[in-house]
């Protein structure tokens, strides 16, 4: 379902600028501002891509995010940056967009690049709720990724 998105990841990590999340951005020259949870350009939200900031890609994120969920939630923006430049260019026209799936396509992005391998054997009987608090991601956006 995914394998268009699976080979984009074969083709960063291939590349021999990939070794973290930061550099990533450093390399594609994406700019991570840091704000106050309560910050009103962030909506409310954990964080938010702008793809043409005075002629430059920004990702604002809360600045008081556990290492963790920050390294996933700047791989769900970059997704958007890579993934979704269609969507980005149309975006005054939301009728169109099925926020739903690019949701999903942006958290198994996300997933995967951080290599968080889930083992069924360790895992088994286990809720998506304990799961979500064994690997450190929030259970909505697991539970957004499993369904």
């Amino acid at each position: 379902m995914y394998a268009w998105i699976d080979n984009i990841i074969l083709g960063i990590k291939d590349n021999d600028n990939y070794t973290n999340v930061y550099e990533l951005y450093d390399y594609l020259e994406i700019e991570i501002v840091k704000l106050m949870p309560t910050n009103i350009l962030l909506r409310g939200n954990d964080s938010f891509y702008y793809r043409d900031l005075n002629d430059k890609e920004i990702v604002f994120i809360r600045n008081d995010l556990n290492d963790t969920m920050e390294k996933f939630i700047l791989l769900h923006e970059l997704a958007h940056a890579l993934l979704h430049t269609h969507i980005y260019e149309a975006a005054f026209n939301k009728n169109f967009i099925n926020k739903d799936k690019i949701e999903k396509q942006a958290n198994y992005f996300a997933f995967k690049m951080l290599n968080i391998n889930l083992d069924k054997i360790e895992l088994e009987g286990m809720t998506i709720e304990q799961i979500s608090t064994y690997i450190g991601i929030p259970y909505n956006l697991l539970s957004n990724l499993l369904t």
